[in-house]
C-alpha cells in the first residue's frame, strides 16, 4: 500500500457519510467502529478483534485473564458443543478469537501468557480433528 494514512482518512470519511453501512458510537469512546474491509489492512486501521458483531451467538463468560479462567472457558465451550448448543465451527471460532485476544493483549502479564498456552492448545486440538 503506497500511502496507508491517506487510505485510512478516506475510509474514515466514507464511514462518516455512512456509505459503508451503519456504525454506532460506543459510550466509552467517541470514535466510531471501523470495520476491516481488506486482508492487508493493519490492525491500527480497524477494530474487529475486540468487537462483537453478532451478539445472538455470543458465548458468555469466556476469559483469558489467568490459566484457571482459561481452562474453565475451554470446558464451557466443550460442554456447549457436546450439548449441541453451538456448532463445531462456532466452537472453533470462539477458541481462535480468545487465543488471538490473549496473544495480542496490550498489557501481557505472566498469567495471560499461561492462559494463551491453554487457548493455543485448544485451537491446535481442532486442527488435528478437522
Amino acid at each position: 500500500m503506497p500511502n496507508s494514512k491517506l487510505f485510512y482518512n478516506r475510509r474514515k470519511k466514507l464511514l462518516k457519510n455512512k456509505r459503508l453501512g451503519s456504525y454506532r458510537k460506543t459510550s466509552k469512546s467517541k470514535s466510531p467502529r471501523i470495520p476491516k474491509l481488506r486482508k492487508y489492512e493493519s490492525p491500527s486501521h480497524h477494530s474487529d478483534l475486540f468487537t462483537d458483531e453478532n451478539r445472538k451467538g455470543t458465548i458468555k463468560g469466556l476469559r483469558f485473564r489467568s490459566k484457571q479462567e482459561a481452562v474453565q472457558s475451554v470446558n464451557t465451550i466443550k460442554s456447549l458443543y457436546k450439548q449441541g448448543k453451538i456448532s463445531f465451527a462456532h466452537a472453533k471460532q470462539a477458541g481462535l478469537a480468545m487465543e488471538q485476544r490473549s496473544r495480542f493483549h496490550a498489557s501481557k502479564t505472566p498469567e495471560i501468557k499461561k492462559a494463551n498456552k491453554v487457548w493455543s492448545k485448544f485451537v491446535k486440538s481442532f486442527k488435528k480433528s478437522s
